[in-house]
């Protein structure tokens, strides 16, 4: 125990003579000393209570919360935006339930199938009419260009046909009906293909090889018309042919997932591959792709062993390893109470749940810290010193470290929820709540836990016996030394290399350090100024050689009917009233009050519309267009010349004002006409929305410049229209899934961009507040920077493109990039010695281990993540490994370099001074209250010493 000092000694008048940290520290020491204190003077009592908290907590999260692990992957769309705005009202026009709800009231949710695409037909044959849930198998030339015509090629692809064939036979394979073509004894349904209908006209009896060597062979095929399409210049031969092979609708999935796991439909031969998927449906995709997925998360989560074996090798103790990685586990259930019950989110995505991996790199520093701080104190003090003497000096040092780095670190990931993507906004809330979760278990469950060890220790026998039983609590417990040596605190060997060696090596090399570092970041910041945006907007989740990937890759070849289709609305105004944290809860439709088609001039200009785009030059390039009002305009002119009029004797449009809506009823009513179809829509005998259609030259795998492109052309030419149209039809608006989707990558790389600036930001304001040293603040913020540019410059030389998966990313991993530069800051400021060379050292020595057993911790559960299959997860892996790996070089060999160079010392750019100035009228009454705070525990003047 410590003896209990008769006077108050003087270390307050020393106190104004510290740097602005230490200064803050002792301001708030007497509350800070009380509750560290408190926590060590029983700390089964505060472990216990705390605990029991934070399971109740956890408990009432999980059930009110009805919290359930599901992969719910929906709602990656923006929303909110401009673009966004436009197209939900579009899907919400299709998919409104016009006979039961209201106009202006809210109707159903928005259906999975607005979102689906529309391929075209391969056959109009009504025998071998194609279904969504019918198998597709692409064959696909290995060689450029080659032609999968040629007899040789045309008997390859056949045979494969013939052994696609035999496997359905014994599957779902669609029975034929009467007077349809069927394989080879007669069980199923021949498929839609160029070989099946070569063999319709040529013989079912023929073998492949006879097949492709007959000569009518290859004139038949370019009649079919059914070939595939290779739309590059140097390759016009047909490379991509497709078969689609109808299935029984109700077991079609099941059915796929089955052979797809045996193995049977992985077809090749010499010369052709193949792949294979559902012909206009997404289940089977989805299915594999969610395989795949909590396949991979099995092995992202069996990562956390790699986290505890770290943490074990680290702290030398089982029972704070199995601590730390519950107060890291915890923090999940306390975020989802702050995030369910406080926030009221009630979507939840999958993305969600990466959270705990990311959250253990924070834990791990965490944990680290109040081991380091807790040991450091110990050596500090005299030997033998009580638990809550060194409780009250490692408590207060241990919150104000980590605090700094919370902060930082949960505004960045607040920053991030900007993103208008409600997975990542979400994801963004929740991970910041996630950090605050963690310090405050770290500061009450870890923290107690690591007084009763000590407690234990200092109590526990001296037998060899006892000590070994103890070795669960500390590892070095159990050796051969005296116990009088063992239980006197010694520095760690990292601690030793970081303040011996390692600060030579920094302190002697600092020049030629920070030319290399400035050399590396002129490199990387001249790769990023001459970023160009991503060549696609396509997201891919699989790799390029598995199947599913290489199916939605080679379907591309394929023409379809809506795979560069525009929209142009009239009737509806732009807006989203549904909750944009949540997919499920979609917008109102929003109608446009001064929408009124009726006049004749309205008429006039809707029906000239189509023409002026077809023809103006100054039009953006559109083909294929789909004008309601011309249609309806033929169906007048042909109705009159068949001498039967319609709408009242009108020939053609414009029609009388009071005559246009009944018009518009009796043109959709008229051979069984779908006004969904005819792009109109009407509600209680009034056309209420109009939707025109253009094939555009975009698709999902267009670049994002040309399709920022045809979007600035048709802002452009909507904008002109819509000033020279006539009152009533002013309010056109253009959208687009493809736009819609182009929108969402742009704003998540402008989300990431904006998350980068935030967080810099941040940390230059928690830095200047922490130090009251702009110096300091600056070479801090200098140095996160140049992690994230290293970071960025590093997957850009890697042949990488910021794109959708990327931007999440780093959206997620921003926030790791502060933590440990923020460590060396504090440690520095905070280090009393008089030279910059001294301060240093002192703050290598004392952060420099905790940061790098962090560092390696967090990063070798990142190597982990490469052994996965799903893109995503080896990207996030690859930017983990390097956030780690360059904040931790930065951290020791950048920003040290600074402070040896040229790093403040004293009241050098400090602006404690004017602080001081600014309370000199209070400083007395402030000196007294401390003192007197000081008298009523006198152990305080004690600590203060020691601090």
């Amino acid at each position: 125990p410590v003896s209990r000092p008769t006077k108050v000694p003087r270390p307050l008048r020393r106190h104004r003579r510290q740097s602005g940290t230490a200064r803050a520290q002792m301001g708030t020491s007497v509350v800070a000393l009380r509750l560290s204190r408190a926590l060590g003077s029983r700390p089964a009592a505060s472990l216990a209570i705390s605990a029991t908290a934070t399971v109740l907590l956890a408990v009432i999260a999980l059930v009110a919360g009805n919290f359930s692990i599901a992969a719910d992957n929906a709602g990656w769309y923006s929303r909110g935006t401009t673009l966004a705005d436009r197209h939900v009202q579009l899907l919400r026009l299709f998919d409104w339930d016009w006979s039961d709800s209201e106009y202006s009231g809210c109707g159903p949710s928005i259906s999975a199938d607005c979102w689906a695409q529309e391929p075209r037909r391969l056959s109009e044959e009504k025998c071998k009419k194609t279904r969504s849930s019918d198998l597709t198998v692409i064959y696909r030339a290995k060689q450029s260009d080659a032609d999968l015509l040629s007899p040789d090629l045309l008997r390859q692809v056949c045979e494969l046909e013939s052994e696609a064939i035999r496997v359905l036979r014994a599957g779902a394979c669609q029975p034929p009906s009467s007077g349809c073509s069927a394989v080879r004894g007669g069980e199923c349904l021949a498929p839609v293909s160029v070989v099946s209908l070569l063999r319709d006209s040529l013989g079912w009896e023929l073998a492949c090889a006879d097949l492709a060597a007959d000569p009518a062979t290859v004139r038949l095929a370019e009649a079919l018309g059914l070939v595939g399409y290779d739309y590059t210049a140097d390759s016009p031969s047909t490379r991509t042919l497709a078969a689609v092979f109808p299935l029984v609708r109700d077991s079609a999935l099941d059915f796929l997932l089955e052979v797809h796991h045996a193995g049977t439909l992985r077809l090749a031969s010499a010369n052709v591959d193949t792949a294979y998927g559902m012909w206009r449906r997404d289940d089977f995709r989805d299915a594999v792709r969610d395989e795949v997925l909590f396949s991979d998360m099995a092995l992202v989560y069996g990562s956390l062993v790699v986290s505890l074996v770290c943490v074990l090798a680290y702290t030398r103790s089982l029972f704070l390893s199995v601590v730390g990685l519950l107060q890291v586990c915890f923090s999940f259930p306390l975020a989802f109470f702050c995030y369910s019950i406080v926030c009221r989110l009630d979507f939840f995505p999958f993305l969600n749940f990466l959270g705990l991996f990311v959250i253990m790199g924070i834990g791990v520093d965490d944990l680290f810290v109040v081991v380091d701080k807790w040991s450091q104190a110990a050596r500090s003090l005299p030997p033998g010193s009580d638990v809550p003497t060194i409780a009250a000096v490692a408590g207060p040092d241990a919150a104000l470290t980590m605090l700094l780095t919370s902060l930082t670190t949960a505004a960045a990931f607040f920053a991030t929820a900007v993103v208008p993507v409600a997975p990542v906004r979400v994801f963004a809330i929740f991970m910041g709540f996630m950090v605050l979760a963690d310090y405050l278990l770290c500061l009450t469950v870890t923290f107690s836990a690591v007084c009763l060890q000590h407690r234990w220790l200092q109590r526990a026998p001296s037998s060899r016996r006892a000590r070994c039983l103890l070795s669960l609590l500390d590892f070095s417990r159990c050796s051969s030394r005296p116990p009088q040596e063992a239980a006197a605190p010694r520095a760690r060997v990292l601690e030793r290399l970081m303040s011996g060696p390692m600060h030579i090596a920094v302190h002697r090399g600092r020049f030629v350090l920070l030319a290399l570092f400035f050399a590396a970041l002129g490199l990387c910041v001249w790769q990023v100024a001459n970023i160009s945006p991503p060549s696609s907007t396509a997201v891919q989740l699989l790799p390029e050689s598995h199947v599913v990937e290489r199916y939605e890759t080679w379907k591309q070849d394929f023409a379809e009917e809506d795979s560069s289709e525009m929209f142009v609305v009239w009737g509806l105004t732009p807006g989203d009233t549904g909750d944009h944290n949540n997919p499920e809860l979609v917008t109102d439709l929003l109608a446009d009050l001064d929408w009124d088609p009726s006049s004749r001039e309205a008429q006039r200009w809707l029906l000239d519309f189509c023409n002026a785009t077809a023809s103006d030059p100054a039009a953006p390039r559109a083909t294929d267009i789909g004008c309601p009002l011309r249609d309806m305009d033929d169906w007048l002119v042909d109705s009159a010349a068949a001498g039967q009029p319609r709408c009242g004797g009108a020939s053609r449009l414009p029609v009388p004002p009071d005559a246009f809506h009944p018009c518009v009823e009796e043109y959709l009513s008229s051979e069984d006409r779908y006004s969904w179809y005819m792009g109109m829509r009407t509600y209680r005998g009034r056309l209420v929305a109009l939707v025109a259609s253009y094939k555009v030259v975009i698709n999902f795998d267009s670049s994002y410049e040309q399709v920022r492109d045809t979007v600035d052309e048709w802002e452009g030419w909507m904008d002109t229209q819509n000033k020279g149209a006539p009152d009533g039809v002013r309010g056109g608006f253009f959208t687009s899934a493809r736009v819609h989707w182009w929108d969402t990558n742009r704003s998540m790389l402008l989300g990431a961009y904006y998350s980068i600036g935030a967080a810099l930001a941040v940390v230059f304001v928690v830095v200047l507040l922490a130090t009251l040293n702009p110096l300091t603040t600056v070479y801090a913020t200098v140095s996160v920077g140049t992690v994230l540019l290293l970071v960025i410059g590093t997957v850009l030389g890697m042949g990488w493109e910021l794109g959708f998966l990327e931007g999440i990313c780093f959206a997620i991993l921003i926030g790791l990039s502060c933590d440990f530069v923020l460590h060396m800051a504090h440690a520095y400021t905070s280090a009393d010695q008089p030279t910059r060379e001294l301060k240093s050292r002192d703050a290598l020595a004392r952060m420099g281990p905790p940061v790098f057993a962090a560092a390696m911790t967090t990063l070798s559960t990142g190597l982990v993540m490469f052994g996965c299959t799903f893109v995503f997860f080896f990207q996030f892996g690859t930017i983990l490994v390097l956030t780690m790996l360059y904040s931790i070089l930065t951290s020791l060999f950048f920003f040290l370099p600074l402070t040896n160079a040229a790093g403040p010392t004293g009241r050098c750019c400090s602006l404690a001074p004017l602080s001081t100035k600014g309370r000199a009228s209070g400083g007395a009454d402030k000196e007294a209250s401390t003192q007197q705070a000081c008298a009523a525990e006198p152990e305080m003047g004690q600590i203060r010493q020691s601090l």
